[in-house]
């Protein structure tokens, strides 16, 4: 009886697992689809290389899982992943694009299943030429020619240290908008590396050591990755000979550890503090210089990155030991080493690229984050040890800055160019970008001339106001991404029911905190139905409410009259912000919710802010299904709606 229970019981399972395996998910597309992620497609990582033609395909369909059940093994070499894509294009446009993630796949496959047949519409290897690319891009792009109705292909690929794609299909618009955004932010980010590595040269004049020269070489090695995963070194410098390019890039990833270990060993000077780990560091050094000529024979940097997960260990005794020492620049020293050990030995090495035991897409993101970051903080670290040595920090801030405005004058003229090809909208955010960085990087420049003619009297207060200055532009670039980028807000909100009325009354009682009576009068009309719900994100839309409420205090004049009020319509609910200040013309109105935007009277630092709020207003209030807009007011100044829809309304009463 025992066993004819356990019989169902595994026959229940197998039945459901038959099930998910054979229930493909199909990515229906239409009008309004701009980008779709694919990583919920069902895929079959070949690891022994059991598909060798496309006639033993069927054999393993039912094989093909969600990707968070693939069984995922850690190998020595590259192994194919196979990827069903099921499309049902609703759209009137049959040009599509499909993304990786990647600069480079050492091979890629894609066939298209027509009537159980499967018909090979584009191989390619590692040995493949740029101009064989059926995209000329520097990322790597697949163009998809889908008919209306269902599609299904089979797409065969393999990637740089088996590590996860990002697999994405875009509209052919949202492709030329990526692809442009990938090249400017790619470019940017080479250029304040090759800034950095500017400035760590003119250090290495000035300070000739074996150190120096360790962190210098250190750097353009970082430089040449940023440059390399950006696709730029096979495009311009050796498109013809993609094995190269491969090549090329396992010897950065297998030379680049070597330098990082000798300048951690020189910059803690193991040698004179700490005998024994100093001798853990030269035969951990010695163990990478062996892996080079093995990962470029092995075409593998598998045994590289095993390499890095045995040196973790090693890394955390040296954060603990660092961080208890006195010396100048221990503290930064250590946590850039923590950096690294979290993005890049942890994260991206272990836990995305050989190890496979996460899905990280968007891991040469990782990489270069993680390597932009320790950089810059041992920058920092270097400066602060060579806090003797005033003068010439000073002069190497100095020309820092200048770099980095170089770089901005550079970035400017570049999307200069490209004016006739970008929108109005896109012209006038990176225009406003670039002033509202060069006031913070002028003010920072005045700050260190001050530090170099010796006319201030607290130097330590001095450097903290440049790293205030810093971390301001830190929380501005954020709030940037944020308005500007792809990144899905409403995946993070946090909707809940909602008793409306209750809801505006707690907002104006804290938005009355900001309001002094002497010189602002807030009012509140709230009739609506106490038992009225709805679904939203609380904070959200509060911090949405409170940010037109400040606006209206600061740009509101004296005296100036707040009136809030609510409303439902038979589909909305319209939260409405007015005031008596001055009203805006028609063409403010049209740009009042876009990022960087103020009007010219007070674009001065002494009215504060960098004309963020309204465009982070409108990203919240749009992940909501919603709509923010403007007029000018009864009141005689202006007026904020936001409206948000009821689809999701509960009318019952409580």
């Amino acid at each position: 009886m025992r066993f004819i229970l356990m019989l169902l019981i595994a026959s229940f399972l197998f039945a459901g697992h038959a099930t998910s395996a054979e229930q493909q998910q199909r990515f229906v597309i239409d009008d309004t689809t701009t980008q779709l992620t694919l990583n919920n497609a069902t895929f079959f990582y070949d690891y022994d290389t059991q598909i060798k033609a496309s006639g033993d395909i069927p054999e393993f369909l039912p094989q093909f899982v969600p990707l968070n059940e693939i069984d995922k093994r850690p190998q020595h070499k590259l192994y194919s992943k196979w990827v069903s894509l099921k499309l049902d294009n609703q759209s009137s446009s049959a040009d599509w694009v499909l993304s990786f993630g990647f600069a480079r796949l050492p091979k890629l496959v894609v066939y298209q299943v027509d009537g159980g047949e499967f018909k090979q519409v584009l191989s390619q290897d590692e040995d493949a030429r740029f101009d064989e690319r059926p995209v000329q891009d520097p990322q790597m792009y697949l163009p998809l020619d889908l008919k209306p109705g269902h599609s299904e292909f089979l797409i065969e690929y393999q990637t740089f240290a088996n590590a996860p794609a990002n697999l994405r299909l875009h509209s052919n618009a949202n492709y030329l908008s990526t692809s442009q955004l990938s090249i400017l932010t790619n470019a940017s980010l080479a250029g304040v590396v090759a800034a950095i590595l500017l400035i760590v040269i003119v250090n290495l004049a000035f300070n000739r050591n074996t150190t120096n020269v360790f962190y210098a070489m250190w750097t353009l090695l970082f430089l040449l990755i940023v440059i390399d995963m950006a696709g730029f070194s096979f495009q311009y410098f050796w498109p013809n000979h993609g094995f190269f390019s491969g090549q090329f890039s396992i010897a950065l990833m297998a030379i680049v550890p070597i330098f990082h270990l000798l300048f951690v060993r020189g910059f803690l000077q193991l040698k004179h503090y700490h005998p024994t780990l100093n001798t853990v560091y030269v035969c951990g050094t010695w163990l990478y210089i062996i892996l080079v000529p093995t990962a470029l024979y092995l075409e593998s940097v598998y045994y590289n990155l095993l390499a890095s997960t045995f040196v973790i260990p090693l890394f955390v005794y040296t954060c603990i030991w660092s961080f208890r020492q006195k010396g100048p620049g221990m503290r930064t020293f250590t946590y850039s080493l923590i950096n690294h050990l979290l993005f890049l030995n942890v994260l991206t090495i272990v836990g995305a690229s050989y190890g496979n035991l996460i899905d990280v897409f968007e891991i040469t993101s990782f990489i270069k984050v993680g390597y932009l970051i320790e950089v810059l903080l041992f920058t920092v670290a270097l400066a602060l040890q060579h806090k003797s040595l005033q003068g010439q920090l000073v002069r190497h801030l100095e020309q820092q800055v200048n770099a980095l405005n170089r770089t901005v004058d550079s970035e400017r003229q570049v999307v200069n160019e490209q004016v006739n090809q970008l929108k109005a909208k896109e012209e006038q955010l990176f225009t406003d970008l670039s002033h509202e960085l060069r006031t913070p990087l002028t003010v920072m420049k005045i700050q260190v001339e001050s530090l170099q003619y010796n006319i201030v009297e607290n130097v330590e207060d001095s450097y903290a106001k440049l790293m205030a200055k810093i971390d301001e532009l830190h929380k501005f670039i954020d709030q940037l991404m944020l308005v500007t980028g792809d990144k899905d807000v409403a995946s993070i909100l946090n909707k809940e029911n909602v008793k409306v009325a209750h809801f505006i009354n707690e907002t104006f009682q804290t938005c009355m905190t900001y309001v002094d009576p002497k010189k602002a009068r807030l009012e509140v009309i709230n009739r609506l139905d106490p038992h009225f719900t709805m679904q939203f994100d609380k904070r959200s839309i509060g911090n949405a409410i409170l940010e037109v409420v400040k606006n209206a205090l600061k740009y509101g004049g004296e005296g100036v009259d707040i009136k809030m009020s609510a409303l439902v319509t038979e589909q909305n609910l319209v939260l409405r912000i007015e005031d008596s200040g001055m009203p805006l013309s028609y063409d403010a109105h049209r740009q009042l919710f876009q990022p960087l935007f103020r009007e010219e009277a007070s674009r001065s630092s002494l009215s504060g802010g960098k004309g963020m709020g309204l465009a982070v207003c409108k990203k919240i209030v749009e992940c909501h299904g919603g709509k923010i807009d403007s007029h000018n007011s009864l009141l005689g100044g202006l007026c904020i709606e936001i409206i948000l829809p009821t689809a999701e309304t509960d009318m019952a009463l409580a």
